[in-house]
Parts: structure tokens; sequence; C-alpha cells
């Protein structure tokens, strides 16, 4: 059951890093046309619908799994890098849970609702891609086991 679970966690996690990658570049290569057409808003919007059904589930996979190996594992003495996985990718999956959600359906609503003006997505990229860096930042943590 442990190497099932480690599956469904490093499953979890490629699909929410690779979730977010994809809405990052797909986003901002639209940037500059979103406003300006129903057909790039139409795009942008189904973007972050699948973003949405990809990167959700994976986030929710790597916290449920996490804190089945984190039980698994017992109680006692945690080495540094262990202790940042168990707090820091907790914290980062639930943040980026409710961030994304949050942010997402108010820039889908920016988008339907621009009648060729263009729809400002600059702090939804940085948002994005902080997130991005925290996550590979705790993955980076995990592989070295600082």
């Amino acid at each position: 059951m442990f190497g099932f679970m480690l599956f469904l966690h490093l499953g979890g996690l490629f699909a929410w890093v690779g979730g977010l990658i994809v809405i990052i570049v797909m986003i901002g290569l639209l940037n500059k046309q979103l406003g300006s057409s129903q057909d790039s808003n139409l795009l942008a919007r189904k973007s972050l619908s699948i973003f949405s059904y990809l990167a959700h589930p994976g986030a929710v996979l790597v916290l449920g799994s996490g804190v089945y190996l984190i039980l698994k594992m017992g109680s006692g003495t945690k080495p540094l890098w262990l202790d940042i996985m168990e707090k820091g990718g907790g914290t980062i999956a639930l943040l980026s849970l409710i961030v994304t959600g949050i942010l997402g359906s108010k820039v889908k609503k920016r988008l339907k609702a621009a009648g060729g003006q263009p729809v400002k997505v600059t702090g939804y990229l940085s948002t994005m891609t902080a997130l991005m860096v925290l996550i590979l930042g705790v993955v980076l943590v995990v592989s070295l086991k600082i």
C-alpha cells in the first residue's frame, strides 16, 4: 500500500505541476490577444477550466497521499527535509487549491465579460508562477534531502 500511495503522490505532483506549467505558458502566450477577440478569450477560459480539472485533483492527491505517507512513517524526530515536505508542502497544496480556485474564477469572469476590452491577467500569472516556484522549492529540498 505504501508503494501505491507513493505512486499516487508522484502522479499527483506531475499532474499538479504540469497543469501549472501549461496554464502559465498558455495564458502567457495569449496575454496580448486577450480581450481583442472572442476566440482567444474562449481558448483562455477553456484552458483555465482544463487546468482546474487537472491540477486541483493532482494537488488533492498530493495532499491526501502525503498525509497517508507521513502517518505510515510514524512519529518521532524527523529530518529537516521531511519536516519541510510535511509542513511546507501541505501548506502550499492547501494555499494552491484555495488561491487558484478563487483567482481562476475571477479571471474567467473577466474574460467572459470583456467585450473587446483588454483583460489584465498579470496578477494571475504572477501568482501561478510564485506557486510553481514554491512547489519546485519543496521538491528541490526533498530531492537533496537537506
